[in-house]
């Protein structure tokens, strides 16, 4: 696939093919490609942890008996300030429950949808990205970003969709029991990876974007 297009194509995938597992080889093909992202100081601060089978259904459930039973969490979501980035939150949140098929008092359903964020959206393997506790987190977010973002998008050359997690890092119990994760380890980032479930309906939605001419400013042209 052309940067181009996989860059234009990329999208968050919620829905995978549970029978098909991701061979190891090919995520450590990818991981090998993801490396060469940018990195202040070459610092490459990233660590990574791959799970699947028996280890990631454990954290799975976890995760799931945390939020079923509105545990305290491990750590905040990030809060969204109200006024345009609130708003372009709530755009695509309305487009993927549209999709689903969730309508707005469905507590039911919506309750069913923000579960499974906390399950890696049942993806056959996921991706975690860690920070060694002595580095200061704020600092080196644009590297983890950066690795992310090239993981996403290699992965899309083997046909694999991802989904960047912060949903499933709320609750850490089962990630570091099951992982034997200490606590001098941050839990930066995860990625759900998978081949796309193509009759899922969310999968087909392509979030929006602001036209550049309200973000952009051009000097000296």
């Amino acid at each position: 696939m052309e940067l181009k297009e996989a860059i234009q194509a990329r999208r968050s995938i919620r829905g995978f093919d549970t029978t098909r597992p991701v061979p190891r080889e090919i995520l450590e093909e990818i991981l090998r490609l993801a490396v060469r992202a940018p990195s202040g100081e070459n610092a490459q601060p990233w660590e990574f942890h791959i799970v699947t089978g028996q280890v990631l259904d454990d954290i799975r459930a976890c995760n799931t008996a945390c939020y079923e039973a509105d545990a305290p969490v491990s750590r905040e979501e990030a809060p969204v300030p109200d006024g345009i980035y609130r708003e372009r939150g709530r755009e695509v949140g309305k487009l993927l429950l549209t999709s689903m098929g969730i309508a707005r008092d469905d507590r039911e359903g919506r309750h069913w949808w923000r579960g499974r964020g906390y399950r890696f959206f049942d993806a056959p393997a996921v991706i975690l990205i860690c920070l060694d506790g002595q580095l200061d987190e704020t600092a080196y977010r644009l590297d983890i970003g950066c690795v992310a973002q090239t993981i996403c998008l290699a992965a899309m050359d083997y046909g694999l969709g991802t989904c960047i997690e912060d949903q499933a890092l709320t609750y850490q119990e089962g990630i570091r029991k099951y992982l034997h994760l200490s606590d001098d380890r941050i839990l930066a980032c995860g990625i759900a990876i998978g081949y796309p479930d193509p009759a899922f309906a969310a999968n087909h939605v392509k979030s929006p974007r602001t036209d550049l001419g309200e973000t952009t400013t051009w000097y000296g042209f």
